[in-house]
């Protein structure tokens, strides 16, 4: 399973051993203020019927294919733990579309004694970092999945793909399908058992990733809500309010004018692909106070997937940080119980798979994607 595999040398090791520790030190308190508020976190299970929901059109599948391309790519380990060994990996997108000169690369959890191990995709929150969401990827390591934490890395600047945002949603799912495509590929990897978590843009990520992608056997979205437009023209959170600010200013437009036009120009949004996706298969997780990602938007999300499994968290946004132990523990029982309903019971295949399908069948209707 490793290629062109590289050990990093002793002094950069320790200096990442460090920063790690560092970001570590800071979660007691967390801990300790969660010991005072889990009972305030209410689950709310999926009671819906078994009604299997359409399949997606084929005129919206095409707009995120892609051909098929080799990957090759590069893994360096970093570090060796108990139940996984972490290693970085980098390869190019191949994308013939992606005007993004930098690589994918992730972190990946190896099991290097399981064999078959499902798998844990884990998308990050807008900067890109990584310490949030990596609590989840290696619990769910120690758990028995092999994860991945998929780096998030701006198209060009938050600023533009405002301007652009149909073409930043295409090319970031594309993106991530790509690493699907390396998944599918590995020896020692199931990759008819793949589940997403993500949080925050994560959230809205993992959303349109498992509406595309027909090899999501479960998605977690953390913080994700249903109208990208409203929640980029109302958000507090600091990044954005700086690039809307910056777009409002260089165009001379209003807040309203930005929320129009993003609404002209994303050509599928995630209500668009929410009756296409088996509530079943989702778990949601909402803050009641969310500010940075407005809550009525989270709930309209729910309302569009026809209640799926709800978490709803007593807090605002950054303060549901307070709630990963909990939160992690719920999504790995969720993830579980959902591959042991559908026990390899996705077909694996490249991303492009339905895109040849199209071409060959007249543009017939391909496979959807959460819901088989």
């Amino acid at each position: 399973m490793l290629m062109n595999l590289e050990i990093p040398d002793p002094v950069r090791l320790a200096t990442r051993r460090q920063s790690i520790g560092a970001t570590l030190r800071c979660l007691p308190s967390f801990v300790v203020l969660l010991s005072t508020m889990t009972g305030c976190a209410s689950v709310t299970p999926y009671a819906g019927d078994e009604t299997e929901p359409p399949p997606l059109p084929s005129a919206v599948t095409a707009r995120f294919c892609y051909p098929r391309a080799p990957i090759n790519a590069d893994l360096q380990l970093i570090d060796l733990k108990k139940h996984f060994n972490v290693l970085y990996g980098s390869f190019e997108s191949g994308l013939p579309d992606d005007d993004d000169p930098s690589p994918i690369t992730f972190e990946y959890y190896e099991l290097p004694d399981v064999d078959n191990a499902p798998v844990a995709v884990v998308l990050t929150i807008l900067n890109g970092q990584k310490d949030l969401v990596r609590p989840f990827a290696r619990y769910f390591a120690r758990h028995g999945y092999a994860s991945i934490i998929v780096d998030t890395t701006q198209r060009k600047t938050l600023a533009m793909d405002l301007l652009e945002p149909d073409k930043a949603i295409r090319q970031s799912v594309q993106r991530n399908r790509r690493m699907l495509d390396w998944v599918t590929e590995q020896r020692g990897l199931d990759a008819s058992r793949i589940v997403v978590f993500g949080a925050s843009l994560g959230g809205f990520n993992a959303m349109y990733l498992s509406a595309i992608d027909g090899r999501i056997a479960a998605v977690v979205p953390a913080l994700a809500a249903s109208d990208l437009p409203y929640v980029f023209a109302n958000s507090t959170e600091r990044r954005v309010k700086a690039a809307v600010d910056r777009v409002l200013e260089e165009r001379r437009i209003s807040a309203d004018e930005l929320e129009g036009h993003l609404r002209e120009n994303i050509d599928t949004s995630i209500l668009d692909l929410a009756p296409y996706i088996d509530p079943a298969r989702v778990q949601m997780i909402i803050a009641r106070f969310d500010k940075a990602v407005p809550t009525v938007k989270q709930r309209e999300l729910r309302d569009a997937l026809r209640e799926p499994e709800t978490i709803l968290l007593p807090t605002g946004h950054i303060a549901s940080a307070v709630y990963i132990p909990f939160l992690r523990k719920r999504a790995l029982r969720f993830f579980n119980r959902a591959l042991e309903e559908d026990p390899g019971g996705r077909t694996v295949r490249h991303a492009d798979s339905d895109c040849f399908s199209l071409a060959a069948e007249g543009a017939a209707e391909p496979r959807i994607a959460t819901g088989n």
